[in-house]
């Protein structure tokens, strides 16, 4: 079968192509390890503290005697 002259640009495109995004992946990737690897902090930081809840102010004392409700008609 004879090769024919018009398969062989779509392919060079594809690997062009292919190589493209291949080189803009790495690319990224660097750009992770060189610009983002900086603002790591130097000790792991502690999980539970980070999605720890925030202690809420305790003004009213809470008291374990049921309260008792006015005797109004609703």
């Amino acid at each position: 079968m004879p090769n024919n002259p018009h398969q062989q640009p779509s392919l060079l495109r594809r690997e062009i192509a292919l190589a493209l995004a291949v080189k803009i992946i790495l690319l990224t990737g660097l750009w992770f390890l060189i610009f983002r690897w900086q603002d790591r902090p130097a000790a792991k930081p502690d999980i539970a503290v980070h999605f720890a809840l925030p202690i809420a102010p305790t003004a009213v004392p809470f008291s374990s005697q049921p309260t008792q409700e006015s005797r109004h008609d609703r």
